[in-house]
């Protein structure tokens, strides 16, 4: 048996013990299939996601869900509750993307997150990780779609826009002091790395797969990816570049890369 379809198989097996949070019991979701095919030496399906040792990527499919509206998710499941504020719906399973994230070698990093204490109030403090982790938790995260020579492959910063509100203005897009959406400057995202943070294990469950969310620009503990940059701590200041994401329902594919060689 090839060595990778051993680590898939072992990283299938389901989680032991739950990470201790205040939140309430959600519930019960059925416990992914360990649904596994080579289809040849480099070439892995884990699921609905397709990994690819020799070009290093993951790909999966997913749906253009909005093209207007304020966003705080990049990607989530079609059954989330997070869908009216996801740029992305998919239907793959978040556990079967963080099986195949960690057989890329991309590790997970919790330096975005605030410490608590034991009465999970803010310490001030992040935890402290080491260089080697940071560099192999960023990933690349490129959207395709269309045939042939229509298709368009563009990283995801370029399919959202940061809003630069005006002093004075409230966030939101309704007219508010006399500001409309047009009235607006708006840049582009940066276009820096992504960060593996890996969700985490809440009674015997990963939060993301309960929870159905994939990737987050507001930053989420309970996502496998976040937008480690400017305005992540910000639930109003993303939205659609309307030049760029094609129009609701688009069928598209997501690719996840390392961003280290």
């Amino acid at each position: 048996m090839p060595a990778l379809l051993i680590a898939l198989l072992l990283f299938l097996q389901p989680p032991l013990q739950g990470q201790e949070n205040s939140e309430a019991p959600e519930a019960s979701v059925q416990k992914p299939q360990a649904q596994i095919e080579q289809i040849n030496p480099y070439q892995y399906r884990i699921g609905k996601i397709l990994l690819d040792q020799k070009t290093r990527e993951i790909r999966f499919g997913a749906g253009v869900n909005m093209t207007e509206g304020l966003l705080e998710f990049l990607i989530v499941g079609t059954q989330s509750n997070k869908v009216h504020e996801s740029l992305f719906l998919t239907d793959i399973s978040p556990f079967h993307l963080n099986i195949a994230m960690k057989l890329l070698g991309i590790t997970e990093s919790p330096e975005l997150f605030e410490i608590v204490d034991e009465d999970y109030r803010p310490t001030g403090k992040f935890p402290e990780v080491p260089q080697e982790v940071r560099k192999k938790a960023r990933v690349t995260i490129l959207v395709e779609w269309g045939e042939r020579d229509q298709k368009k492959v563009v990283p995801v910063s370029e399919m959202i826009h940061f809003i630069n509100w005006p002093d004075g203005a409230q966030s939101g897009l309704q007219p508010n002091l006399g500001v409309t959406l047009n009235d607006l400057t708006l840049s582009s995202m940066k276009n820096d790395p992504w960060l593996s943070t890996g969700s985490y294990i809440h009674e015997g469950k990963l939060k993301a797969e309960v929870l159905q969310i994939v990737a987050a620009i507001y930053t989420s503990q309970q996502a496998l990816l976040n937008y480690p940059g400017k305005g992540r701590l910000n639930g109003d200041v993303w939205i659609p570049n309307q030049k760029v994401v094609p129009e609701e329902g688009t069928e598209v594919q997501i690719i996840i890369k390392p961003s280290q060689p």
